[in-house]
């Protein structure tokens, strides 16, 4: 240990000490001895006394002196450092810039305590420590992008007011901009020109807050680009930093569970070391704010440097927009110990399914597999099955959706279907020998997503090598929601769908053109074999074969079953667009209000509102841009017709910044030798006791023994 003084020229006050010596000597009393001998016996008795009151002066001297000299001790500000910490000082007075690292992981807790209280602990006492004429500033790293720091000055008030006002944030931080921020700083001429340049920063050492591919800081000064001396203060003082973490979290629908069975995969893995984690319990919490409910448990294992998946399952009781999250145990860094995503339940759907083509035979009846699909176990879908003759009879307003199967004519029926399409109601239709082409395009002209054209035949069935020459699906939107359930190999359940025959559509703009029209799937030549179209409120599908075992072999494939059921789902409006992914914290998102609504505000995972910006004067409502800056699930406040509420179909999810859960440390070697070398960087607080390479002021210690020396002082005078 080596010691150091702030104020160095105030140690004159030392000599202070020397004024009790001289009082002392300057009134001491040499008297003449004078033999008495009457008064013998009574010197005989003052001696004893006077031992007592010799004794006395020495600790009225020493109190004195001692008061003295560690007042004037005090007032030069001495501390104790280790050499390596010695080192890293710069020598004489230097400009310094206060770095405190202000990222998720320094919410850690570390024997208690948040590293971030020890980093700005660190940061104070570095601030305690500057003396008069070392001019200083200090930024705070927590958010998407590095502070700019203000030039360099005197106001250590302000300085420490911002350094203990700051807060940890939720968010990923770049130490190595954040040094480059300070290093700008300074550049700037109330730095000083005859001053060194120092940069002390207080952080975890967390390996991915470090970019040591960038360039290293550099100090503009008169005399041209310097290196700075920088010193890291480790506020884990040396330790591991074993973290657990829910770093990724997916659904997907899975029939086998139910109607609205959900698959949800979480993504768990372990940084920092540490031994493989056993029957780690997790939790899987459902639904938005206080409606949010805890329905299942579950138990996984981690390995020690690695990640894992575990997968839970969930039936929901009922269909709409929700969110889903999982849990573990929460540990030392609780930012990361969940995770979040919101989806759309499907809705249970009344689908209508007119049969234009009924036989005796079941496996040849048009409207078979249509509704063996849509009342299965896993379907969300009712079906009501009609033939055509009781189709006068039917209200089309008690049903979501209606599926046209090979019907050959509506009749007065048209003019009603239109209407239920143009107020949201969903349309399906499928062609086959009953259908003709001019009749439809008379009856539908107002539903049809294209004209009817003709009948093609790829192949006969049953003839040799009709399977080769049969048409198949080859241009697919996989991205749209009634599709999108089709992922990796169950593609091929699509892919593999073998069509005869098939209606062709009349070329124009309403095939895949500007209008509101839209090719899900084409057929190998590029004829469309499924297409989409918006009718007023609306949705109508066309598919140009049949849907029975006649024209194409579609309904003895994997894919039919989950496709009619997304498919009615869809065009009855319970299979809402594909919502965002979730997104990681401090990265801008678009929120789209529906339409009539307006945005008031968001509301944070604590259940805080967060109120946006007035809009521009004259401004229609519209999407608003935003930044979350904390994890978990949000919610959008809008007001509309109903007046201001929650708009659960605009909730969305953010997830922490998985580089944030990487709590591997930095080797000191590397980032030193980054800096420049031992010569120019230091890190002080290694060592599990954190007793390594850090300073101990001793003013305050002083400051007591002359406190002390005081009240000898006056016990003595007593």
């Amino acid at each position: 240990m080596s010691l150091h003084f702030a104020h160095p020229a105030l140690l004159w006050g030392l000599l202070l000490a020397l004024l009790p010596l001289a009082i002392h000597l300057f009134f001491r009393r040499r008297p003449k001895p004078l033999p008495f001998p009457a008064l013998e016996f009574v010197l005989r008795a003052r001696r004893e006394t006077e031992r007592r009151l010799k004794l006395r002066r020495i600790l009225l001297f020493v109190a004195r002196t001692a008061l003295v000299a560690a007042a004037a001790l005090a007032l030069a500000r001495p501390r104790a450092v280790a050499p390596e910490a010695a080192a890293a000082v710069t020598a004489g007075p230097a400009a310094v810039a206060l770095v405190l690292d202000a990222s998720a992981s320094m919410r850690y807790q570390l024997g208690g305590r948040p590293l971030f209280e020890r980093a700005r602990a660190d940061l104070l006492e570095v601030l305690s420590g500057l003396g008069s004429e070392e001019p200083a500033t200090a930024l705070v790293c927590g958010g998407p992008a590095p502070p700019a720091a203000p030039p360099p000055g005197f106001d250590r008030a302000a300085l420490r007011r911002l350094l203990r006002e700051a807060e940890p944030g939720f968010g990923h931080t770049d130490l190595s901009a954040c040094l480059a921020a300070a290093a700008r700083a300074l550049s700037e001429p109330a730095a000083g020109a005859a001053l060194g340049r120092r940069i002390a920063v207080a952080t975890d050492l967390a390996a991915t807050a470090w970019r040591l591919d960038a360039p290293a800081p550099m100090v503009r000064t008169p005399a041209g680009a310097v290196r700075p001396s920088v010193t890291l203060l480790d506020a884990a003082r040396g330790a591991a930093l074993p973290n657990l973490a829910v770093t990724g979290l997916a659904a997907e629908p899975d029939p086998a569970v139910g109607p609205r069975g959900w698959r949800i995969t979480a993504t768990l893995a372990r940084f920092g070391g540490g031994d493989p984690a056993e029957d780690v319990p997790l939790s899987l919490h459902v639904g938005l704010g206080a409606e949010s409910r805890l329905p299942l448990r579950a138990f996984a294992e981690i390995p020690a440097a690695g990640a894992a998946r575990k997968v839970l399952s969930h039936a929901f009781a009922a269909g709409g927009p929700t969110a889903v999250g999982v849990a573990l145990p929460g540990d030392a860094l609780t930012v990361d110990d969940e995770a979040w995503l919101t989806l759309t339940v499907p809705r249970e759907v009344r689908a209508l399914v007119v049969n234009g083509s009924p036989s005796p035979v079941r496996q040849r009846d048009e409207a078979f597999f249509v509704e063996a699909a849509l009342a299965s176990a896993s379907s969300s879908v009712r079906p009501t099955v009609v033939d055509a003759e009781g189709l006068p009879r039917v209200r089309f307003a008690d049903f979501d959706v209606i599926f046209l199967l090979n019907v050959r004519t509506l009749g007065a029926k048209a003019s009603e279907l239109a209407a239920f399409v143009e107020k949201g109601g969903g349309l399906f239709l499928a062609l086959g020998e009953e259908v003709d082409p001019d009749r439809y395009d008379a009856e539908l002209s107002k539903l049809l997503p294209a004209p009817l054209h003709l009948v093609k035949t790829a192949a006969q069935r049953g003839a040799p090598g009709a399977a080769e020459r049969a048409a198949r699906f080859a241009e697919i939107d996989w991205d749209h929601p009634a599709l999108s359930v089709f992922t990796g190999p169950g593609r091929e359940g699509l892919l593999s769908v073998r069509t005869w025959r098939y209606m062709l559509l009349k070329p124009g703009e309403r095939a895949g053109g500007a209008g509101r029209e839209r090719v899900l799937v084409r057929y190998d030549d590029g004829a469309p074999a499924l297409v989409e179209a918006r009718r007023g409120e609306g949705r109508v599908m066309l598919y140009t074969s049949t849907l029975d075992r006649e024209w194409s072999d579609w309904t003895i494939r994997t894919s039919f079953l989950p496709a009619v059921q997304r498919i009615a789902a869809w065009l009855a409006g319970g299979l809402e667009e594909r919502r965002e992914a979730p997104s990681v914290v401090w990265a801008s998102r678009t929120v789209a209000p529906l339409e009539g609504q307006r945005i008031l505000a968001l509301v944070d995972p604590q259940g805080r509102e967060r109120l946006l910006p007035p809009p521009r004067p004259g401004a229609a409502p519209g999407p608003a841009t935003v930044t979350p800056d904390r994890p978990g699930p949000w919610q959008v406040k809008v007001e509309d017709a109903r007046g201001a509420h929650l708009e659960p179909r605009l909730a969305f999810a953010v997830l922490a910044d998985p580089r944030e859960s990487d709590t591997t440390r930095l080797d000191p070697k590397e980032v030193t030798a980054w800096l420049g070398g031992e010569a120019l960087a230091r890190v002080q607080g290694e060592g599990p006791s954190g007793g390594e390479g850090r300073s101990v002021p001793l003013w305050s210690i002083l400051l007591a023994v002359a406190v002390a020396a005081f009240l000898a002082e006056g016990w003595l005078l007593a």
